[in-house]
């Protein structure tokens, strides 16, 4: 059966939602299939646990940019639409011979394990969502065709002009506004907020030496790579430009405090003591064109070829035969249809 998308994915997810199948995690029922399959997309079949694990990963990915998962009926819907879209395009894929890339699929499939804890772990967790290893590897597997089908099909036919570009920089003034930034090196000796007296006293030893040999005149950028604690030292303690809200408070108000080739005196924070040296001040303004068209050509061309995907799913999705499978359960406690 053929049927609009957006609607096909409204009565999947309303299914889906009022079935116990939400609650995958949960230890599998006496009775009954805990990962049953949801909907078939062409001949090929969705399993509930597929779902359930997009409905985790999207409300990760919001719950780490600090905005609120939609709610589960929501939830449902937007995975069960990233589900369908990633097997319309995988089928695709397949169809026009595009291989996975083996080299980065067994890197997807090492990290899954690693984040799960292990093998034996991740096994122990699809086991209880009625999925298995097979499952998961399948899926990563076609998440690496979409993605080279994306690389080899669309990405190539993607172009943004320079005038593309002058054109969104002039309509969108509001996003090229840059506070107020340094750029600064640190030599950092660490130690943690609850350390041994002694091992603070030694800390702040180091830290003094340094700043003085700092002071003296030699060079800083060697100063850091020989002496500081923190993963900047290998490039010269170099961090770049920043703004006052990117650092802890006590490095930002003494890094802010500094002119332009001045050395800070010894500031300690969470995570040790610093000597700060200030290399470059950019004051608040507008970030010049020049300066901002590398990453907004790069914006404007993941704009178009997140459009042009859409596209071809919708017209994907035109054409293929997408099966509701699940039948509708009651919610528990909602009243009896009317004979």
């Amino acid at each position: 059966m053929k049927r609009n998308i957006g609607l096909t994915l409204v009565v999947i997810a309303g299914l889906f939602a009022a079935s116990s199948i939400v609650a995958a995690q949960q230890p599998a029922p006496a009775t009954g299939d805990v990962n049953p399959a949801v909907l078939k997309v062409n001949d090929e079949l969705v399993y509930a646990a597929e779902i359930s694990m997009v409905m985790q990963n999207i409300a990760g990915q919001m719950s780490g940019q600090g905005e609120q998962p939609p709610n589960q009926e929501q939830l449902v819907q937007a995975a069960t639409q990233r589900v369908v879209e990633q097997k319309l395009l995988s089928q695709e894929a397949e169809r026009l011979g595009i291989q996975v890339n083996d080299l980065r699929l067994a890197e997807m499939v090492q990290a899954v394990e690693q984040q799960a804890g292990g093998r034996a772990t991740l096994d122990a967790n699809l086991a209880q969502m009625g999925s298995n290893y097979d499952q998961i590897v399948n899926t990563l597997r076609e998440m690496d065709l979409v993605r080279t089908y994306i690389e080899n099909q669309i990405v190539p036919t993607i172009q943004v002009t320079d005038e593309e570009v002058a054109a969104f920089y002039a309509e969108n003034p509001q996003m090229f506004q840059s506070p107020e930034q340094v750029h600064a090196r640190h030599i950092l000796f660490t130690t943690t907020e609850d350390a041994e007296a002694q091992a603070v006293v030694d800390a702040r030893g180091k830290a003094d030496d340094a700043r003085k040999r700092a002071v003296a005149g030699e060079d800083f950028a060697e100063l850091a790579r020989e002496l500081s604690e923190g993963p900047s030292a290998p490039n010269g303690g170099d961090l770049g430009f920043f703004s006052k809200d990117r650092m802890v408070p006590e490095f930002a108000d003494a890094a802010f405090a500094l002119e332009v080739g001045q050395i800070s005196e010894v500031v300690r924070t969470q995570f040790g003591f610093h000597v700060i040296k200030v290399e470059e001040r950019r004051e608040a303004g507008t970030v010049p064109l020049e300066e901002a068209s590398d990453n907004l050509t790069n914006l404007l061309e993941q704009q178009k070829v997140g459009r042009m995907v859409n596209e071809v799913v919708q017209g994907l999705a035109g054409k293929a035969t997408i099966t509701p499978l699940l039948a509708p359960q009651p919610a528990e406690g909602a009243p009896a249809p009317a004979n």
